[in-house]
């Protein structure tokens, strides 16, 4: 099959490239860590890559491949082919429709805090998620978003708040602690919707966001609708915005949902890959992250990456001429 290349800590990804992960690889699979993927080099057609330019150890180092896959994260795989701009690709690479960087959408996310007059002794509590109100509600024919429950709140987080938490000024410890054994926790998810305005650009080497929220109804409604839930079972005397976690609404610089910005179609006009994730302007460059996303939706995406990403290797297995039975033998390896 080749080897293939794992360049962990592509561009600038601290959880990626501080860590060192370990896995039952054949011996024609390496994995680098601590790899920093400075650009793609491309023939002279520009119509595929032929080099990717790596920073290894304070070394600058050139590898190759037949086929090669960007899997940065939605905003890194953008600003990899914008810096790897080049003479024919002088917009960056894979950049002829001009929508790389293009309909950044990141999820409307929120917290709250139900806090009852019963004690909650869950140990484990995120095992509960509602999709209902995605179809609209009664006087909003929209989709709202998706509810579900949050990790357990303690009385240090809660003490973060101080004195803002309900408008009181607490001093003692206890209060905190019988705050949290009598709280349940919720996280919302609201979708955003692709705008091209909604962007990944470059300021010389440093990333820049430009992002202005948009359905927003559509949270504030689902926000409004569940407090009301909340306080008619009884988990509601008081509402706490979740200030601690992300000030309540998840800011800008909350980017763990981040899709879009190398968007899928048939149209290459319109669109940076192919429905295989292929980029419709260099012949063996793949992009399988978040970027291929046409909307976001309102739950995690991280499954359809996951999904789309198996999908996607079928596609190449079949594109190198891989046997069935090699593909068989990779099957049960990976269950």
């Amino acid at each position: 099959m080749g080897q293939f290349i794992d360049l962990a800590a592509m561009l600038d990804s601290p959880s990626l490239s501080n860590h060192h992960y370990y896995a039952l690889l054949p011996n024609n699979v390496t994995l680098l860590t601590e790899a920093k993927v400075k650009r793609l080099h491309t023939s002279a057609s520009g119509r595929e890559v032929t080099a990717v330019e790596v920073e290894l150890h304070g070394e600058t180092q050139l590898f190759s491949s037949d086929i090669v896959v960007v899997a940065c994260g939605a905003i890194n795989s953008a600003a990899l082919l914008l810096k790897s701009a080049n003479d024919q690709h002088p917009h960056g690479l894979a950049n002829s429709s001009d929508h790389v960087g293009r309909n950044l959408m990141k999820h409307q996310n929120g917290a709250i805090i139900g806090v009852t007059t019963k004690a909650n002794l869950t140990s484990f509590q995120k095992t509960l998620a509602i999709n209902d109100f995605y179809w609209g509600d009664e006087d909003f024919d929209y989709p709202m978003g998706h509810v579900q429950l949050l990790g357990k709140v303690n009385a240090d987080m809660i003490a973060q708040e101080s004195p803002s938490v309900l408008g009181l000024s607490f001093r003692d410890r206890y209060v905190f602690e019988t705050i949290a054994a009598h709280s349940v926790d919720w996280w919302l998810t609201a979708e955003d919707l692709p705008d091209p305005h909604n962007r990944v650009t470059l300021r010389g080497d440093s990333i820049q966001l430009h992002y202005t929220e948009n359905n927003t109804a559509a949270y504030d409604r689902l926000l409004h609708r569940w407090i009301g839930v909340l306080k008619r079972i009884g988990c509601g005397e008081k509402i706490i915005p979740a200030s601690f976690y992300f000030r309540k609404k998840l800011p800008l610089q909350g980017v763990a949902h981040q899709c879009g910005t190398c968007r899928f179609g048939d149209d290459p006009t319109t669109s940076v890959l192919d429905l295989n994730c292929r980029t419709h302007d260099v012949d063996n460059l793949y992009v399988v992250d978040g970027s291929f996303f046409c909307s976001s939706a309102a739950v995690n995406p991280t499954l359809t990456i996951m999904a789309n990403a198996l999908r996607v290797a079928d596609h190449l297995m079949a594109r190198m001429g891989v046997t069935h039975q090699v593909k068989s033998n990779l099957d049960e390896a990976i269950v």
